[in-house]
């Protein structure tokens, strides 16, 4: 019986190492696939925000060109073929604005699709009715007015600068989503972030003197879960 035993001990010891080396292996793939699969969540969101960046300040830039191409023509009193570009432009605005409200608001926050509507939409249609009531005027047999151009032209230049204003805001978070995706998020010791921070980190921090210098990077899937940020 005691021959045995060296046998039976070698046997249940490998039995062992292949069940829990199956299930180490098991765990290990499926914890490597639910980070790629977080990572490639995350990385679409950025090129989708990217996208839609691009999309929305290259429309804001074609929308405030071709109204002050027709202003300049309703100024000198021949404006036909910048009207008919004008209208080709807002109708292609007006297709695209809603669903840029609805994504500004489902990629980052309400706040953003407020900005594009209060600030830049409601300049373009305020300046846009300053020009369609000159060219009425003009129509019924009035002469250009110099007062009407200069209120339209200073509206519009409101408009560029808020166009300016929002375009950076749009471009820094697409540069920081681009980072965090890439590069990870940096978590201070701030009532933001205290709650990301891992009970590890916390630890940690009962042993640093200068906690408001402490800070961890961790990869973004472990800190958010795509579209989490916003939930």
């Amino acid at each position: 019986m005691a021959a045995w035993i060296p046998v039976i001990a070698t046997v249940l010891g490998a039995l062992l190492t292949a069940v829990l080396g199956n299930r180490l292996i098991q765990f290990w793939q499926q914890r490597n696939w639910r980070n790629q699969q977080q990572f490639s969540g995350l990385e679409k969101e950025y090129v989708a925000l990217k996208s839609l960046s691009d999309s929305i300040l290259k429309d804001c830039g074609a929308r405030l060109a071709s109204m002050r191409d027709l202003n300049s023509a309703v100024l000198r009193g021949s404006y036909e073929a910048e009207l008919i570009a004008y209208r080709e432009v807002i109708n292609s605005w007006n297709k695209s604005i809603h669903a840029n409200y609805a994504q500004l608001t489902f990629q980052l926050k309400w706040e953003f699709a407020k900005e594009l509507e209060w600030h830049v939409h409601e300049g373009f249609v305020e300046a846009g009715r300053l020009m369609e009531f000159d060219i009425r005027a003009q129509r019924a047999g009035a002469q250009p007015n110099r007062k009407s151009f200069n209120k339209a032209d200073k509206r519009l230049n409101e408009v560029a600068g808020a166009i300016a204003s929002f375009g950076r805001t749009l471009v820094r978070e697409t540069e920081l989503r681009r980072q965090e995706v890439f590069y990870g998020k940096r978590l201070t010791y701030r009532k933001s972030d205290i709650l990301l921070l891992s009970n590890f980190d916390l630890i940690k921090l009962l042993f640093h003197s200068d906690v408001d210098h402490f800070s961890v990077v961790r990869p973004t899937a472990d800190v958010f879960s795509p579209l989490g940020r916003r939930l």
